[in-house]
């Protein structure tokens, strides 16, 4: 198989050592740059746990901070890896998306015992904050990274595209899926995905591709890796979100 990846450079890089050890071919177009915003030092000393959505928020916190003796709750195994990378040492990884981490919040933590602090970038998915005071928590919101869209498909990717190379492309977030809808549209040609199937994790990603003529969409039955890559047989162990 022939994988086009388009996450982030260094979540595509993780991803393509994985399938390039069980003999796929992988070529990586990022779509999305990540930029931290700012490295400004936030006070911890009056929060109960910190909360991260994504890996890129660890990293983007791990950049200013040694990481708080705090329980850290993670939306997923990859970030849930990331932040014990980082030093966290009571780490528990929710099941891929914000709901879940809503719910493991609300059963793991106390509304009495303290603010909650909250790492994300500055597009969110999902309500968490929302949701969370909600269920009665105070929660501190830190937008510290954001992640630019590119403006083009890259000339390899479109060269492998165009000649028929590529045979899958996995999804992660709607807003990479979205910003591949815009470029794909730009190039203009419409059987540039008559040969590839779209992995998607989630139904709401499959349904922003929708709109381009693929070989097949599969959509994974649980937010995670795992799953995604069982939908065409590979055993992959590997990250969440």
């Amino acid at each position: 198989m022939h994988f086009l990846l388009t996450r982030p450079q260094q979540d595509s890089d993780r991803l393509k050592a994985q399938l390039t050890a069980l003999g796929h071919q992988v070529s990586c177009a990022p779509l999305l740059r990540i930029d931290y915003l700012s490295d400004k030092k936030i006070t911890l000393d009056n929060f109960q746990a910190v909360l991260f959505t994504s890996a890129n928020g660890v990293r983007a916190f791990s950049a200013a901070h040694k990481a708080p003796d705090l329980p850290c709750l993670a939306v997923g195994d990859a970030t849930a890896s990331e932040a014990r990378d980082a030093g966290f040492q009571n780490v528990t990884a929710a099941g891929g998306d914000v709901d879940r981490l809503t719910e493991l919040a609300r059963t793991r933590l106390d509304p009495n015992a303290g603010p909650l602090l909250h790492i994300s970038g500055k597009h969110q998915a999902g309500d968490l904050k929302g949701q969370l005071t909600a269920a009665g928590f105070q929660v501190t919101t830190e937008k510290l990274y954001q992640a630019i869209k590119s403006t083009t498909l890259s000339p390899e990717a479109l060269d492998n595209l165009r000649t028929g190379r590529i045979s899958h492309m996995p999804f992660y977030s709607p807003r990479t899926a979205r910003t591949f809808v815009e470029l794909a549209r730009a190039v203009g040609q419409a059987d540039l995905l008559r040969n590839v199937t779209a992995l998607c994790l989630s139904p709401a990603i499959a349904d922003v591709i929708s709109c381009l003529d693929w070989q097949n969409i599969q959509t994974a039955p649980a937010p995670d890796q795992k799953s995604l890559f069982r939908l065409i047989d590979i055993t992959i162990e590997g990250p969440r979100q």
